[in-house]
């Protein structure tokens, strides 16, 4: 488990360290940061080999075709391949970032399958289910808002303290992650999901609870990388626990993935627009129509909801009565009151 986070996590662990030495006056120069290049191309070495070998694992003859086992070997040393070259030669090239990024989630479900555990990621197949997972997703993303708007406010309270010692972001989140547009952030975005939602969270959770570990191990170490992972803000990068926590709780009751994708990427798509766009104080205004709209939304699906279980309710008194049931499908049941004492 701590070699596949750090395979997928390198990147991000190792840049907000420099961030956080650099807010400490540490100045790096180009010759220091040559080490960091060569250890990507060393672990997106291991991501193609272990990868490959999963599936090679997975898809013998006896139990898929031989056109799917080609496909899908096919793919997984193509997007092996991309990810150690986007890992070790181009690693801000964005197309290929992408690629890496889904070749990591790939492995972490691939790892995941080989323990016997499997991140459900199937679409909804009910209004019932779709119901349940626009509110996971909804409560996923209150908590990235939680965590997100606390570091925001921590961000601006410490860098108004000025307090010697204390390491806080200068200038905005943007510019401290070398965004650009909107779109960089959109193509950036694909990557962020796959290894925070899919990766950080998901696999992480679903292994350590599959080899019984305690569940507050499991929230210390997923904090732990999240926090890590936003070492960038400084000090108020701990307020990114919050965030990671409610994610967690979410999967571990849940077990659903995709909600948990889906708000995370609303989230940094929505809030980048709206630093783009919106200057200052400006960029609250987008809130009211953007709760206008999940309102209007959770009320469509809970119609739906509510229709489909009054259908099914109807269905169930049409059916004729069974030899151990009435037509409500409710077994009948002796009066034991009423049977005679021996």
């Amino acid at each position: 488990m701590l070699l596949l986070l750090l395979l997928t996590s390198f990147r991000t662990l190792a840049i907000g360290v420099l961030d956080v030495a650099g807010m400490y006056g540490v100045r790096w120069a180009s010759a220091d940061l040559r080490w960091i290049r060569p250890c990507e191309f060393v672990l997106g070495m291991v991501v193609f080999f272990w990868l490959s070998g999963l599936v090679i694992a997975r898809t013998t003859l006896d139990r898929v075709s031989q056109p799917r086992r080609l496909a899908v070997r096919g793919a997984a040393a193509v997007c092996g391949a991309v990810s150690m070259y986007a890992a070790g030669l181009v690693p801000y090239r964005q197309v290929a970032l992408i690629v890496s990024g889904c070749t990591a989630a790939w492995l972490a479900l691939e790892v995941c399958r080989a323990h016997g555990v499997s991140p459900t990621a199937w679409l909804p197949a009910t209004a019932r289910d779709r119901l349940r997972d626009w509110r996971i997703a909804t409560a996923a993303l209150l908590a990235c808002m939680a965590g997100g708007g606390l570091t925001k406010l921590l961000v601006v309270l410490l860098g108004w303290a000025d307090i010697d010692g204390i390491p806080v972001m200068k200038g905005s989140q943007l510019g401290a992650l070398g965004f650009h547009n909107v779109g960089v952030i959109g193509l950036t975005v694909v990557w962020t999901v796959a290894i925070e939602d899919v990766v950080m969270v998901a696999a992480t959770a679903a292994l350590l609870t599959a080899i019984h570990r305690p569940a507050w191990e499991i929230y210390t170490l997923i904090c732990l990388i999240e926090v890590l992972a936003h070492a960038y803000f400084g000090l108020p990068a701990i307020a990114m626990a919050l965030y990671a926590a409610g994610r967690v709780w979410l999967y571990r009751r849940y077990q659903r993935l995709l909600p948990l994708m889906a708000a995370y990427a609303g989230f940094d798509l929505s809030a980048a627009t709206v630093q783009f766009l919106l200057p200052g104080i400006y960029r609250v205004l987008p809130v009211i129509p953007v709760a206008l709209v999940v309102m209007w939304i959770e009320r469509r699906v809970t119609a739906a909801a509510v229709e489909e279980r009054a259908e099914r309710h109807v269905q169930q008194e049409r059916a004729p009565d069974g030899p151990s049931g009435s037509a409500t499908g409710i077994p009948h049941t002796q009066d034991r009151s009423r049977a005679p004492t021996p």
